[in-house]
């Protein structure tokens, strides 16, 4: 008998980043099948576990941040304070990856979008079940956590520091400002992009 590869099974362990507005935080999460929106939205627990954790506060040097850096071996995280999260690549997570994202293209709508959650600017593309209208859309989306692709994240305070990720999960909840706009719209892909 076969035993399923890790990938199937209830619960793996996949190394995340995740941003505040005054850290950035990374550590090992229990995700079921790379589905970090579905973590993230549960509302059983306010927090999100993590294993072997690094916080780094935001706005400082690259050597006052290694000075300033410290390790846990378990960190919470709040989620409430969470403005946006990237799950990093997982080998034996990479079909249950190119699983989730193809589930994101599949029959939608790719509309460009702009969340202001200071102390970032947000840009990508969500993936919506149907565009009739923009105004109707915003009032569809989700109003906690929505993956969104082809991200770039701006620190306001120095809008030279920039994250990109392929996916990342974004906090509804706390964003000051969220637009959305078919100007510019990306042709619809099966599957991840990489830069």
């Amino acid at each position: 008998m076969r035993r399923p590869a890790l990938e199937y099974s209830a619960k793996s362990v996949v190394r995340v980043e995740f941003y505040t507005r005054s850290y950035q935080v990374s550590g090992d999460a229990e995700v079921n099948r790379w589905r970090l929106a579905d973590v993230l939205n549960d509302k059983q627990r306010p927090y999100v576990l993590l294993h072997n954790a690094v916080r780094i506060p935001l706005g400082t040097s690259a050597q006052t941040s290694n000075e300033l850096a410290r390790a846990a071996q378990y960190l919470q995280v709040t989620k409430d304070a969470i403005v946006f999260a990237i799950p990093h690549e997982a080998s034996e997570m990479e079909l249950a990856k190119q699983q989730y994202l193809a589930g994101l293209y599949a029959d939608r709508a790719q509309v460009g979008a702009t969340s202001v959650s200071p102390p970032f600017e947000l840009r990508g593309m969500v993936h919506l079940r149907r565009l009739a209208h923009l105004r109707q859309a915003l009032e569809d989306l989700p109003a906690d956590f929505m993956p969104m692709t082809h991200v770039e994240a701006i620190y306001l305070p120095d809008p030279r520091v920039k994250v990109s990720a392929d996916l990342a999960v974004i906090n509804r909840h706390v964003a000051e400002l969220f637009a959305l706009s078919t100007e510019g719209v990306r042709p619809d892909k099966a599957g991840f992009r990489k830069p």
